[in-house]
């Protein structure tokens, strides 16, 4: 069974004894720390930074992923089985994205269909505009290029054309961008840093 990327909202540590084992005839008690989410599930941080899943629960994770735990520390949980203290979160662009997909529909109604299709066309792109905004607005993205980016990248049009007696053509265009295409875009349109060095004025 396959796991997600885990999203806690509350996490802490909490110490627990794991098991007793004996060292050149010494007994040494060992302590694991367990990761318990607020859904239930806990991850067993073992001494020899593996990791498991608490009680024999058999889960796969989909990618490495992180949790502060409070104290400024960030644990980091990895697909092989290790864990270990990070000085950063990994923060995943796909994490980002407040939306996963966006549907713009544009409609025209005109006696020439060359200038309902375009009309239509012009009325879906601003609407997907606007929602690729509100899609990307956690990434540092130039807004103003939005627009082209949308034009450029890989989507599905959906075009209806319906000729109506006394009205004309009536035409409705529909533009549906997924996940893969939102990240597109936002790649497209990120901000160019501007690394042109400051020359401080001589006295």
């Amino acid at each position: 069974m396959k796991l997600g990327i885990l999203k806690f909202s509350v996490l802490f540590l909490i110490f627990s004894t794991l098991s007793i084992f004996a060292t050149k005839g010494i007994l040494t008690e060992v302590q694991s720390m367990e990761l318990k989410t607020p859904d239930g599930l806990i991850i067993l941080l073992n001494p020899d930074s593996t990791w498991e899943f608490k009680d024999g629960i058999q889960k796969e994770i989909e990618r490495d992923f992180t949790v502060p735990v409070g104290g400024g520390k960030i644990v980091l949980i990895s697909q092989n089985q290790k864990w270990g203290f990070v000085e950063k979160e990994i923060v995943y662009e796909s994490d980002l994205l407040s939306l996963d997909s966006i549907s713009a529909k544009g409609h025209s109604v005109n006696p020439d269909l060359v200038t309902a299709t375009n009309a239509a066309q012009k009325q879906a792109l601003q609407e997907a505009t606007t929602k690729t905004k509100s899609a990307l607005k956690k990434f540092k993205i130039d807004p103003l290029k939005i627009t082209d980016c949308v034009k450029n990248t890989g989507k599905s049009v959906d075009k209806k054309e319906d000729f109506k007696k006394g009205s004309g053509w009536d035409v409705s265009v529909t533009i549906l961008i997924n996940k893969d295409g939102l990240l597109s875009i936002a790649d497209c349109a990120k901000k160019v840093q501007d690394t042109t060095a400051t020359k401080k004025k001589k006295k």
